[in-house]
């Protein structure tokens, strides 16, 4: 093969956690077959593959991140708590939870300004224990790999950065989904309050029709969606407007739940729709078992009692039903809850396992990434962005 061969690539990453399994998808455009590095023989494989064809090696990711060791978890005396973000002010640190490894600079050779994550392990009076290792330290991964569209030929090489693209997916985010054995403490302090506490209907008073994804995510979802959907099922969409992102090719029965009843109304996907605030009246106005589905798609940062709204969705979904959570990396800041800003998008995916966990009758199975997709050039954003809006999803099994 020529040396200056490029092509679009997916990566895929499988691995899984305590009951739930977890998929990490980018997409990397313009990969250089001669000067790109793959793990293990998956690079060599995938260049004699025929396109469009995924090859897949099983790899421990200690291979890839910096093997675990029993010596990263480090007890620290509260005075080696420093402060963050250039604000005079130390966090204050819950058990389970991320943060950066900033927060400890001076001590286990941590320097100031470190991003990467670390892990609240326990607190007491006086001390605190933190993991430095990397969460996917102790897993065996799954990475596949496929190329989309065609190869294409550049200039001869003779030198450049090399790309190491698994790795440089694992370190930004991968892991800090997982549950943590312990439980995590998602729920002390305000992290349900909002800056903007007034009722929700005032902000939602008025129409808005534009889309929240891009059209490459919003086909995304759809294929996502696609997955959990056969002709006939009926579907809740949960805090809903004018799109509901359903496969266009899968015949449901679709009833939205949202507080405008213009968008409610224009939504083309609807059979049925109720107005209603659901952060002011938990209690939902269905039949118990009586949808196959849920989607709840970017809007379940605004809940603000979830664990009740999660039992809601329980109790109207049939046994071995899904309920599907979807958001990306934008909202309305003012009425989404504190805790949302507060946590990376990864970690965000975990406090959804949470919910699920907490709930009655439900259980979490499936979290699943996709980034990395070009936005379109006609998008309204594509000026100012030029990557897609990120998908991350959590799965869940009605019981």
């Amino acid at each position: 093969m020529d040396h200056s061969t490029y092509a679009d690539v997916e990566l895929k990453i499988d691995w899984q956690s305590d009951r739930v399994t977890h998929c990490e998808r980018h997409y990397f455009q313009g990969i250089n077959f001669w000067r790109d590095y793959f793990p293990g023989q998956i690079g060599e494989r995938l260049i004699s593959s025929p396109d469009g064809e995924w090859v897949t090696e099983n790899i421990d990711a200690s291979e890839i991140v910096p093997a675990y060791s029993a010596s990263s978890i480090i007890k620290l005396d509260n005075s080696k708590l420093r402060t963050t973000n250039n604000v005079d002010i130390k966090p204050t640190l819950r058990k389970g939870r991320f943060y950066p490894r900033s927060i400890i600079a001076g001590s286990a050779g941590v320097t100031a300004g470190e991003l990467l994550p670390l892990r609240v392990v326990s607190i007491e009076d006086d001390c605190f224990t933190v993991n430095l290792n990397h969460p996917l330290a102790k897993h065996q991964l799954a990475i596949s790999l496929r190329i989309v569209g065609e190869r294409y030929s550049g200039k001869e090489e003779r030198g450049g950065r090399c790309q190491d693209i698994v790795y440089e997916l694992l370190m930004n985010g991968p892991g800090l989904q997982a549950p943590f054995p312990d439980g995590i403490d998602f729920y002390s302090g305000e992290d349900f309050t909002r800056i903007d506490d007034q009722d929700d209907a005032l902000l939602y008073q008025q129409a808005n029709f534009e889309d929240t994804f891009d059209r490459a995510s919003a086909a995304e979802l759809s294929a996502l969606y696609s997955n959990y959907l056969q002709d006939g099922d009926r579907v809740l969409d949960m805090m809903c407007g004018a799109q509901s992102y359903l496969p266009l090719n899968i015949d449901v029965d679709a009833t939205g739940i949202g507080l405008n009843e213009d968008e409610l109304k224009a939504n083309p996907q609807l059979d049925n729709y109720v107005v209603q605030n659901v952060n002011t009246n938990t209690e939902l106005p269905f039949e118990n078992n009586q949808f196959d589905t849920v989607v709840f798609t970017a809007a379940v940062e605004y809940l603000i009692d979830p664990v009740t709204s999660f039992s809601e969705l329980s109790r109207i979904t049939r046994p071995g039903g899904h309920i599907i959570v979807t958001f990306t990396d934008h909202w309305v800041a003012s009425k989404s809850i504190q805790l949302w800003s507060e946590l990376h998008s990864f970690e965000r995916m975990g406090l959804v396992i949470d919910y699920f966990s907490r709930a009655e009758g439900l259980n979490p199975l499936h979290t699943e990434t996709i980034q990395g997709l070009l936005r379109p050039d006609d998008d309204r954003d594509a000026y100012r962005k030029l990557y897609a809006d990120p998908v991350f999803a959590v799965v869940a099994e009605a019981r």
